[in-house]
């Protein structure tokens, strides 16, 4: 059930990724939550929707989603799920993006969504949680 969830949010939160890059922060909550290979699925899934949705190079999201997916799968294991610590490297993984999509595009994102995706991590993560996991913090 909760596979189907994240495919309902999935088409649920493409027309809102220019304001707020609510993408990124359930492609987070589900490589933090699921095992290795359905976030490595998830994760090519939403960069081939953010390809056709969002047209820069073909194959570019995909490409950026699939390396910070591996290496967040890869570490995610090593840390706390405080919310300090969730919080911390969702903006290294939401600022590393960032920054691979300007390198490779040359395509910048403005400063307000890239706050407001910052600032809306924890609250949408909690209720992705309390949706899912019928829990408000799973440690």
């Amino acid at each position: 059930m909760r596979f189907i969830l994240y495919f309902a949010l999935t088409y649920l939160f493409l027309p809102f990724n220019g304001v707020i890059d609510l993408l990124s922060i359930l492609l987070f909550f589900v490589i933090l939550n699921e095992d290795d290979k359905f976030s490595i699925t998830f994760s090519f899934f939403i960069g081939l929707l953010l390809d056709l949705y969002y047209p820069v190079t073909l194959g570019l999201n995909i490409f950026i989603l699939l390396v910070l997916s591996q290496a967040l799968v890869f570490i995610r294991k090593y840390f706390v799920h405080e919310p300090l610590t969730i919080i911390i490297v969702f903006v290294l993984f939401y600022s590393l993006r960032i920054l691979l999509l300007y390198i490779f595009s040359g395509k910048f994102i403005g400063l307000a969504p890239m706050f407001f995706t910052i600032i809306a991590c924890l609250p949408v993560t909690f209720l992705l949680q309390r949706l899912c996991f019928k829990v408000w913090m799973r440690i």
